[in-house]
């Protein structure tokens, strides 16, 4: 499946390899793995039949442990909000379907691009364009405010494919 923070320029994807029968809390453990987020913060899914989300947020929505990939893939896409307030909304959608191959171990990402937006970004994907905008200028009256939630060597262009495909099988 690939996945992508929406409204993100350039794009952040993953291309993420999930057994179908997995239930949608597991495949938010797998996009929290993805994108380097904490899981500090409340997510919901919108998925053709409703909203699917942890029952311990109170949200009113189906219990995301009883609702599979396949079938919130139904329609070929489904949407996964992380942090209600600021909103990193990424879209997932099913680019093909396979039979596992045993001699490999799932959940897989096979590809991808760009760091995924710190979580701490206030603003959602338009606090972190800001962010992006300002950071190759360290004189720019805005630089410090903003960038300060990241790490000094932070690089938004790099994603460390083999690394997160690891994380995600541990």
């Amino acid at each position: 499946m690939h996945t992508s923070v929406i409204e993100a320029a350039p794009p952040i994807w993953r291309r993420l390899e999930l057994p179908s029968g997995m239930v949608l809390s597991e495949v938010h453990a797998a996009l929290l793995v993805a994108y380097g987020w904490s899981g500090e913060r409340q997510h919901v899914f919108t998925t053709p039949y409703g909203l699917a989300a942890d029952l311990d947020a109170g949200l009113p929505a189906a219990d995301e442990r009883t609702v599979t990939l396949a079938e919130a893939l139904s329609r070929r896409t489904f949407q996964y909000r992380y942090d209600l307030g600021d909103a990193w909304d990424v879209l997932v959608r099913l680019e093909k379907t396979h039979h596992p191959d045993p001699a490999l171990t799932y959940p897989r990402c096979t590809d991808g691009a760009r760091a995924a937006p710190p979580e701490h970004i206030l603003g959602g994907i338009h606090g972190y364009s800001s962010v992006l905008s300002v950071l190759g200028h360290p004189n720019h009256p805005d630089h410090a405010q903003l960038t300060e939630f990241l790490d000094a060597d932070f690089d938004p262009e790099l994603f460390p494919l083999s690394e997160v495909d690891a994380a995600l099988r541990d």
